[in-house]
């Protein structure tokens, strides 16, 4: 019998998503109205920037922010501070008295994490375009200009995403964009030709109407930004913009030595918080016909299937233990033959 036959024939859950579907349908419905309102916002791009305890490494960001060629008055940058403070406050009231006072807001939410801040910050907006940058990371000189200058009401724009060593400052390449691609322009593959880069929060911009439409779940620990831009991308028939590097529209990703980028193998986070973000991803397929966006949001669940994949080679004797979890659930998205693939 195959994994997904087994997990079938023990399911019980099917009704509760299908009912959760109906729901995200009606959702949909009001979208429509927002879509018509998009033209309130204001001309230009807003960017949201969490910081949390951004006292030791922020001070690169705002150097790099301080170089944008973009008019002031076509951005505005939205920092939300959250969690426990420290001396971040007092280093961005003084950035934001050194420049354009008008365009730089500072908010503060005791609630720590990026989800949350982020949640603010869409509340926040109020240009016609948004991005987002952590706090640890720098952009070129050129990155608001040129998202701007591609940015169109029906648009995602994707920047060159690099890799860089906070103590040597060498560039490394990275997995999450296509860094050796020539191209330039609109990607009719896309977001599956480009998954990585797609689903990540940064090194892009898209419509504030569209970014408003979904909240980042802060329920997850783990696969937020795919949560995030697997439920918003088939809400909206957006095209995917690319400027390569020839454009000098780069976002710089720090790496810092001795931080931990990602949590160490465990049941955890290998196989419970996948569940979770598939979760999301299979409503999110369940409420789409389109052919693209739904061959976008399995690639997602096969990307998210394949931790669980890398747990069971080194934890073959929970297989039980994790085919008993993924049968709690009746995810019509989720990838069975990936974990079929184990037993060739």
């Amino acid at each position: 019998m195959t994994t997904k036959n087994y997990i079938l024939s023990h399911s019980n859950q099917f009704n509760y998503y299908k009912n959760k579907a109906e729901k995200l349908k009606e959702e949909n419905k009001k979208l429509k109205k927002e879509i018509k309102n998009s033209d309130q916002y204001e001309e230009g791009l807003s960017i949201i920037i969490p910081s949390y305890k951004g006292e030791n490494h922020i001070q690169p960001l705002l150097e790099s922010l301080e170089k944008q060629t973009l008019e002031p008055d076509k951005y505005e940058l939205i920092f939300i501070i959250n969690g426990e403070l420290d001396s971040t406050i007092n280093i961005l009231k003084e950035f934001q008295e050194k420049n354009n006072e008008k365009n730089i807001i500072i908010a503060y939410t005791p609630i720590s994490g990026a989800s949350n801040a982020r949640n603010i910050g869409l509340r926040i907006v109020k240009r016609e375009y948004t991005g987002f940058i952590d706090d640890d990371d720098f952009v070129s000189p050129k990155y608001l200009e040129k998202l701007y200058e591609h940015s169109k009401p029906n648009r995602v724009v994707m920047t060159n995403f690099i890799d860089i060593d906070e103590d040597t400052k060498e560039e490394k390449e990275s997995y999450m964009a296509p860094y050796k691609y020539k191209g330039h322009g609109i990607i009719k593959e896309a977001p599956v030709k480009f998954l990585n880069l797609a689903v990540i929060t940064q090194a892009k911009s898209m419509p504030t109407f569209a970014a408003k439409s979904t909240q980042f779940n802060t329920n997850l620990r783990n696969g937020v930004d795919v949560s995030y831009h697997g439920r918003l991308y088939p809400k909206h028939n957006l095209e995917f913009y690319f400027i390569n590097k020839e454009e000098e529209a780069i976002y710089y990703r720090s790496i810092r030595t001795g931080s931990i980028s990602r949590p160490k193998m465990s049941f955890e986070f290998n196989v419970i918080d996948r569940l979770k973000v598939i979760g999301d991803l299979n409503l999110s397929y369940q409420n789409t016909e389109n052919k693209k966006y739904r061959k976008f949001l399995k690639r997602c669940a096969i990307a998210q299937t394949r931790f669980m994949n890398r747990y069971l080679d080194k934890n073959p004797e929970d297989e039980e233990r994790v085919l008993k979890e993924i049968k709690k659930h009746d995810y019509e998205i989720f990838p069975y033959e990936v974990l079929d693939e184990r037993k060739k």
